[in-house]
């Protein structure tokens, strides 16, 4: 008697159906890979923001904190104030000295009598600076009359610029540089009450993603301004 033989069929995958699979794999990969590197670009300049956030606040609190001890003179000898740094004598004790002026517009200078005698010491502990220097915000105290710094020491990094302006006791506002001078202004020094300081930061890095519309460039940039009420001069 014979037996029928069985009709066995072998299933699995063709080649068609191999290559349609590794096709739909690779889509799959390269959908994923771009969500990834989307994020990690996100991250990135989310990273970037927070810190120039926190560069541009370090650096105003700095000088805000500083400022507030600007003119600081028990003993009333008027030597003593935010001033300005010129080439032949950087800091002048004038009669009235407790005054305000810039020799740059992203420069400021200051005395204070840490000493308590009167006299602006020549030990770095009584004349101080802050500048803009490569786009970071850098600080210095002041050796002598003649300007002797040891060196500029970094506060802030990536901080483009800082702008000074200072208001008179009726209120005007000024941002002159170099003023109030005895040379060409007819205000008395110690009629300044406070001195506004801003700041504008940037990112380390350019996005190429965005633009920013005054510069032209791809930094995302920051700026924070600070009122310093000059209490050691207010009187």
């Amino acid at each position: 008697m014979m037996i029928p033989a069985e009709n066995h069929s072998e299933s699995g995958f063709s080649l068609i159906e191999l290559m349609v699979a590794m096709v739909i794999g690779l889509i799959l990969a390269a959908g994923a890979f771009k969500i990834f590197t989307a994020q990690e670009k996100v991250y990135s300049v989310q990273d970037q923001l927070l810190e120039r956030q926190q560069n541009i606040r370090a650096g105003l609190d700095n000088i805000t904190r500083s400022l507030q001890m600007a003119g600081y003179d028990p003993v009333e000898s008027d030597n003593f104030g935010i001033t300005a740094y010129q080439a032949a004598a950087p800091f002048f004790p004038a009669s009235n000295a407790s005054t305000l002026a810039l020799a740059a517009a992203s420069e400021l200078y200051f005395t204070i009598d840490d000493s308590e005698d009167g006299t602006i010491d020549n030990n770095g502990d009584e004349r101080f600076g802050f500048k803009i220097n490569s786009n970071n915000l850098v600080s210095a105290s002041i050796q002598s009359s003649d300007g002797d710094i040891a060196s500029w020491q970094p506060v802030a990094e990536n901080i483009e610029s800082m702008a000074v302006s200072y208001t008179y006791a009726d209120g005007t506002v000024s941002t002159a540089v170099g003023l109030p001078d005895n040379a060409v202004s007819n205000r008395n020094f110690k009629d300044i009450r406070s001195v506004t300081v801003t700041l504008t930061a940037r990112t380390a890095k350019e996005d190429p993603d965005f633009t920013d519309p005054d510069t032209g460039d791809h930094y995302h940039r920051e700026t924070l301004a600070s009122t310093v009420m000059l209490r050691n001069l207010s009187y």
